[in-house]
């Protein structure tokens, strides 16, 4: 006769057998990171090398004078330079020279660095599903390149916001709307590149354009589309800050001691429109010369500094970064309001 008190045998449940599996892991997410665009565009497009650390922008005094006088529409404004035209046989020719600017600006490269410690044990022992070595260089990366970004538009020395000519610039007591694009391509309308502003300045630039009934265009660049401005990227950027109402009443645009800070509501944000590369006397991106960096970490080099007494490695990551205006006809800058 069969004991009815016999212990049932027990399952082996999801619960007990995830004890000895091996889940699937995803490498580590630095969520704030955002898309390279700006970069992208300076290092395809206005890459210039320098060497000994200092790129020196050199400019003839009189180069923007303006356009010629209603009373004399044949001769073009310059305090120098000459050009003779129409005149007879045996007249003798203009003499023309460029004075160069007896002080011109300085753009210093600005390294960007970090140091990565970690136990020289640990890639060893934990690397099963991911490198740990390779996983803190990419995060630590990611947050440089983000900082570099930062520097390119709001450094107080070279930063884009701060090298806008005052005849370049503009502030209106409204939102971003396709006048106000209009109005800075009337000011740097020669062969401009793209526009760069805010993801919330670029949504409300897309709700004033429904409200009038305009159809945007879309064009493509480093595989991924932006909205269009005739022609030109929309490019967005959330380094071109949003500043709170409440804190910077009174500021003047291109004041170069305002420091933007992120605000989460409303508030003011600049627009840039701008010309790049070296060609075409715009805005160019620094870059030592010969600077090598690993594959991985593409502009970003990577240095073994040693090991500690209790056998912790360091590592020294580095990248550099500046940016300079050669022609005050090249950047644009437009003050909204969110």
């Amino acid at each position: 006769m069969a004991d009815e008190t016999q212990t049932p045998v027990a399952n082996l449940t999801s619960d007990v057998a995830r004890i000895i599996s091996s889940s699937t892991k995803s490498a580590p997410v630095w969520s704030p990171r955002t898309p390279r665009w700006i970069l992208e565009f300076l290092r395809t497009m206005a890459l210039v090398p320098v060497e000994g650390g200092v790129y020196q922008v050199n400019h003839i005094v009189d180069e923007e004078s303006g356009p010629p006088a209603p009373d004399r529409p044949l001769q073009l404004p310059s305090s120098t330079l000459r050009a003779s035209h129409s005149h007879r046989d045996h007249t003798l020719v203009a003499t023309s020279v460029g004075l160069y600017d007896p002080k011109p600006q300085e753009i210093a490269l600005h390294p960007v660095e970090a140091v990565v410690k970690i136990p020289k044990r640990v890639p060893k022992l934990f690397s099963n599903n991911h490198d740990q070595l390779q996983a803190q260089f990419r995060v630590t990366s990611d947050f440089i390149s983000e900082t570099a970004g930062n520097l390119i538009f709001n450094h107080s020395d070279f930063g884009l916001l701060h090298n806008v000519a005052p005849r370049m610039q503009f502030a209106v007591d409204g939102p971003p709307t396709p006048d106000v694009l209009d109005d800075m391509l009337k000011l740097a309308w020669r062969r401009p590149d793209l526009f760069v502003m805010h993801p919330d300045a670029l949504a409300e630039f897309r709700k004033q354009a429904n409200a009038q009934s305009l159809n945007l265009e879309e064009v493509e660049a480093f595989g991924s589309p932006f909205t269009a401005w005739r022609s030109l990227p929309l490019v967005p950027s959330n380094k071109l800050h949003i500043i709170s109402k409440a804190g910077k009443k009174g500021e003047q645009a291109g004041n170069k001691k305002a420091e933007s800070k992120p605000s989460p509501k409303g508030g003011s944000t600049s627009i840039l429109l701008m010309r790049l590369g070296e060609a075409k006397q715009g805005v160019i991106y620094l870059s030592p010369r010969d600077a090598e960096a690993p594959v991985r970490l593409p502009s970003i080099s990577v240095e073994f500094m040693g090991l500690t007494d209790d056998a912790v490695a360091h590592y020294l990551l580095t990248t550099y970064t500046g940016v300079a205006v050669l022609s005050s006809g090249a950047l644009a800058r437009a003050d909204v309001q969110l």
